[in-house]
């Protein structure tokens, strides 16, 4: 009996301990501009939010500290080469902004976060991510492509203007294994993307319409395993 009472008393213990160590928040929902993971983010210095679940009543943020990274092993290794923010006392868990080293374009930002809350700290975030667009117009290399005739069931100069879809193909060749490959594409209108037959992504009506006389909008898209090591389709 007495046997079976230490026992008990040492599970207990155990338990009681272990609830004494979890943490008081876990962070999740890390996002760049309010967006998950974004690529192609245009703005020099976004602005990054999270989300906090208590595990206790009354939880309170009072400091937090962020760190980004140019790569997923210094960010494991708490090597903030892009911006350590330090312990910054705040209570604002929403669109904190960057204020690291100035980003260049395509660059890959890897980022997690921690906080410290009037009941403890917390454990680090999981890390997310963002890459950045094309800052500058010098990054742009591509050259607009159409078709400038029109159909005779087109309506060029109609008041609401209607032209019929153009198509376009293009083949390229990768030689080799591609480590990374990265597509911008715009368009004046509206368009559907395809690689090797596969449409990219899951938008529609893209880019955003605009001005097309003040800004043109653009998408950008990861599409590394849609390249093939031999000749790819374009469309």
């Amino acid at each position: 009996m007495k046997n079976f009472r230490f026992i008990f008393v040492c599970l207990l213990a155990v338990i009681v301990s272990s609830c004494q160590q979890k943490a008081p928040a876990e962070l999740t929902g890390l996002r760049c501009e309010m967006l998950s993971n974004p690529l192609g983010i245009d703005c020099s210095n976004p602005h990054l939010s999270w989300e906090i679940i208590g595990s206790q009543r009354d939880i309170r943020q009072t400091e937090y500290r962020i760190i980004v990274a140019s790569s997923p092993e210094k960010l494991n290794n708490d090597e903030g080469d892009l911006w350590d923010s330090g312990t910054v006392p705040s209570d604002v868990s929403s669109q904190v902004q960057y204020g690291g080293k100035a980003l260049e374009s395509r660059a890959q930002c890897f980022w997690k976060v921690q906080i410290t809350t009037n009941k403890g700290e917390s454990a680090w975030s999981k890390p997310a991510c963002w890459t950045m667009g094309l800052l500058n117009d010098s990054d742009w290399q591509a050259q607009w492509t159409g078709l400038d005739k029109s159909f005779e069931y087109d309506s060029p100069d109609a008041p609401h203007t209607r032209l019929s879809a153009r198509y376009f193909r293009k083949e390229f060749t990768s030689g080799n294994t591609v480590k990374k490959a990265v597509l911008y594409i715009s368009g004046l209108g509206l368009y559907k993307l395809y690689v090797n037959g596969k449409e990219i992504g899951e938008q529609e009506l893209s880019p955003t319409p605009t001005d097309y006389t003040k800004s043109v909008k653009y998408n950008t898209f990861d599409v590394t395993n849609s390249i093939q090591k031999k000749t790819n389709t374009l469309g």
